[in-house]
C-alpha cells in the first residue's frame, strides 16, 4: 500500500543495541533487534504482528511511537516523520499514536481514579476541563461498556477486562490515528477475551482508528486482522491479507506458528499437517548466516545458510522470504 492513505509507513528501520556476554561483564556484542522493517497501515486496518517471544515485536512497536531509536530507517505517522524528532514534533505525533498493553494492571495507576486516568491526556493537552472532561469521560467509558459512574472507582475494584476497557478508553481518547496493541488479551481469561476483541472490532467501525495489533495467538489474530506480518529474528519473513495467510501458509515457520494451533474438531487435529521445529530460537546478537531460520528449518539446504531470501511477491499477493516455499 502507498500513498496518503497511510497511517503509518515504516521504511527499512534497524534496532541495534550494545551489550556485554557473561556473568562478568565480557566482550561487548550488537543485539539486532529488528533488521530491515518495512511495513505500511492504512486508515482503519488491522495488521497483526505475530512471532515468538523474543523476534523484535516489541523493540518495533517502542521504535513506532518514538521511545527506541532506530540505528536506520524511517517511521512516519500521519506523514510525519518519527526517527530524529524534536520533542515538541514528537509530542504532536504522539497525540495521534497510543499503546495497549499487555497486563492492564501495571497499565493503570491504583492511586487514581478511573475517571482521573481517562482525563489526565485530556487534560494535558488542554482539549478539555471541568464540565466538558466529565462529558468526555463519561462518553468514553460509555463506548467501552462501562458505565459513567464508574469514573470515580479505583483499578483494583473492577476485573482484569474491566480494566483493560479502561486502557483502551484511555488510548481512544485523544482519538489517534493509530493504536498499537501489544498483546492485549494475553493476560485476561479466556472467556473475556472474545469480549475485548469484539470491543476492538466495533471501536475501530466506529472511529476508524487503525490497528497494529501485536500477538503469538494466532487464534485472536484470525479473529481482528485484515493482513498478518510474520516476524523472525528481527526480519519480516512472511506477508499476507488474512484470508491468504490462513488458508495457504507459505512459509516454514509460519506452516510452524500454524501447526502449533490447537483444533477444537479430534478429527481435524489428527489429520493436520505437523511442521515441528528442531532446536530453539538462536539470540539475535548472533544471528544465523543466510536464511536466519535455517538452523530450525526442515526444508533448509545449502543455499538457505549461504544466501538470505528477500521478501518477494506471489501470485495470490503475499509476499514472502524463502527459497524454498
Amino acid at each position: 500500500m502507498s500513498g496518503t492513505a497511510n497511517v503509518l509507513e515504516i521504511r527499512d528501520v534497524a534496532v541495534h543495541f550494545s551489550g556485554r556476554g557473561g556473568m562478568l561483564g565480557g566482550s561487548t556484542h550488537t543485539v539486532k533487534a529488528v533488521n530491515g522493517a518495512t511495513l505500511d497501515i492504512a486508515k482503519g486496518e488491522t495488521v497483526a504482528l505475530v512471532g515468538e517471544s523474543g523476534c523484535g515485536k516489541s523493540t518495533l512497536s517502542n521504535t513506532i511511537v518514538g521511545l527506541q531509536q532506530p540505528v536506520a530507517g524511517s517511521v512516519k505517522i500521519g506523514g510525519a516523520e518519527v526517527v530524529g524528532a524534536n520533542r515538541k514534533a514528537l509530542n504532536d505525533i504522539r497525540r495521534k499514536v497510543q499503546m495497549i498493553f499487555q497486563d492492564p494492571a501495571l497499565s493503570l495507576d491504583p492511586r487514581s481514579t478511573i475517571g482521573a486516568t481517562i482525563g489526565e491526556p485530556l487534560i494535558v493537552r488542554g482539549i478539555a476541563r471541568g464540565k466538558e472532561l466529565k462529558e468526555r469521560v463519561a462518553t468514553l467509558l460509555t463506548q467501552v461498556g462501562l458505565r459513567p459512574e464508574h469514573a470515580d472507582r479505583y483499578p483494583h475494584q473492577f476485573s482484569g477486562g474491566q480494566r483493560q476497557r479502561v486502557v483502551i478508553a484511555r488510548a481512544l481518547a485523544l482519538e489517534p490515528d493509530l493504536v498499537i496493541c501489544d498483546e492485549p488479551v494475553s493476560a485476561l481469561d479466556v472467556s473475556v477475551r472474545a469480549q475485548i476483541l469484539n470491543l476492538l472490532v466495533a471501536l475501530q467501525k466506529r472511529t476508524g482508528v487503525s490497528y497494529l495489533f501485536v500477538s503469538h495467538d494466532l487464534a485472536v489474530v484470525r479473529h481482528i486482522c485484515d493482513r498478518v506480518v510474520v516476524m523472525y529474528l528481527g526480519r519480516f519473513v512472511e506477508m499476507a491479507d488474512r484470508d491468504t495467510f490462513f488458508e495457504n501458509p507459505k512459509h516454514p515457520y509460519t506452516k510452524a506458528l500454524m501447526s502449533a494451533v490447537p483444533e477444537a474438531d479430534p478429527d481435524v487435529q489428527r489429520a493436520k499437517q505437523r511442521f515441528i521445529l528442531s532446536g530453539e530460537l538462536p539470540s539475535p546478537s548472533n544471528i544465523p548466516s543466510g536464511c536466519a531460520f535455517h538452523t530450525r528449518c526442515p526444508l533448509a539446504t545449502e543455499i538457505c545458510s549461504r544466501e538470505r531470501p528477500e521478501l518477494t511477491p506471489r501470485p495470490d499477493g503475499a509476499m514472502v522470504a524463502c527459497h524454498h516455499a
